[in-house]
């Protein structure tokens, strides 16, 4: 019955393009929903994502069990993601991600090594000063001509 109804409206969204009621229709039915589509941060996407695939996977492993569950289960859980601002710190996540796998890995693991590792008091080297050889009685760089 939806799916009827919707393939009606998007049939008189084709043929009424220019007429006042398509104006209409295509105000309310795409530019509408754009625009409050458009509002979206990309951790709210990746939240409602999160929960359409934990939906999904209740309701494979479970079957009938698993839908009325998830339907128990949703509202707080909706409430529960809005309240902590989950949407936020899914964003810092993502882009996380993003930047350490932009970053050389190898690169990266000298630089926190360097920053976060124990200070261990280390010995301190002294150079050995270098000595003329014993046979050496020149000036200079010496050059073995052979015979």
């Amino acid at each position: 019955m939806i799916q009827g109804a919707l393939l009606l409206f998007w049939f008189a969204l084709l043929v009424a393009d220019g007429t006042p009621i398509g104006r209409t229709l295509r105000r309310v039915l795409v530019e509408a929903p754009a625009r409050w589509c458009n509002r979206w941060s990309r951790g709210e996407v990746v939240l409602v994502l999160g929960f359409v695939a934990a939906a999904a996977a209740i309701v494979w492993v479970m079957e009938t069990e698993g839908a009325v569950v998830f339907g128990m289960m949703a509202p707080e859980a909706i409430a529960w993601a809005s309240m902590f601002e989950i949407g936020t710190l899914v964003d810092i996540a993502i882009t996380t991600v993003t930047v350490f796998t932009a970053l050389r890995v190898k690169g990266l693991r000298h630089w926190v090594a360097a920053r976060f590792s124990r200070r261990l008091p280390r010995a301190r080297r002294t150079r050995r000063t270098a000595r003329p050889t014993a046979n050496d009685d020149a000036e200079g760089p010496a050059f073995a001509l052979a015979a």
